[in-house]
């Protein structure tokens, strides 16, 4: 089974391709997902008018490697919360599953270039496009869990919901210590 074959395979029949990944690991093909997502979302939002950083190469450059960094990080996250947990899987196969996860956001170009024609003032279906994007590569990646580790829907979902959780808590925390501390320097200001 070539490259291709076990792309399509990953939407299709996610069960064989899940054990083909797991006999193989192609981690290239992982980690080729995992560009063509950053790719494909950096000129989707270029062409939305939403990007952050200047529209170039060195910008692709960095959002693919930050991309790739996020996906070995939250494969290595994941793979040591189901270890714990006493479930067993391949974190090499993690890596390309998830990988081939993010391939979901190629459909991010053509449905906003198809926004562009339709309706370019609306940024609201533009928002909407990314959010719905986004739930089907979250969904593909916790079918990914599934198949991996041979766990639950819900423990899969719970799973990959921590890692996400624990950077908002992160967030949340530092953001309230800034404010804490703003609070005490201008009280000590009106001693």
């Amino acid at each position: 089974m070539n490259a291709i074959e076990l792309v399509f395979d990953f939407f299709e029949d996610h069960v064989q391709a899940a054990a083909v990944v797991n006999q193989r690991r192609p981690l290239a093909l992982g980690a080729m997902g995992f560009a063509i997502g950053a790719v494909s979302l950096y000129v989707s939002h270029g062409l939305s008018d939403r990007l952050l950083l200047p529209f170039g190469w060195a910008s692709l450059g960095l959002i693919v490697l930050w991309e790739l960094l996020i996906g070995f990080l939250l494969v290595s996250v994941l793979h040591l919360i189901l270890e714990m947990g006493s479930a067993r899987g391949s974190a090499a196969a993690l890596f390309v599953l998830l990988g081939l996860a993010n391939i979901a956001w190629a459909l991010a170009v053509p449905a906003v270039l198809l926004l562009k024609l339709v309706a370019p003032d609306s940024s609201w279906l533009f928002t909407a496009v990314f959010f719905v994007l986004g739930l089907l590569s979250v969904s593909l990646k916790a079918r990914s869990l599934q198949d991996n580790y041979h766990i639950s829907s819900g423990k899969a979902w719970v799973t990959l919901g921590l890692p996400y959780m624990a950077v908002l808590a992160a967030v949340i925390l530092a953001a309230s210590l800034a404010m804490l501390g703003l609070f005490v320097q201008i009280v000590k200001a009106f001693n």
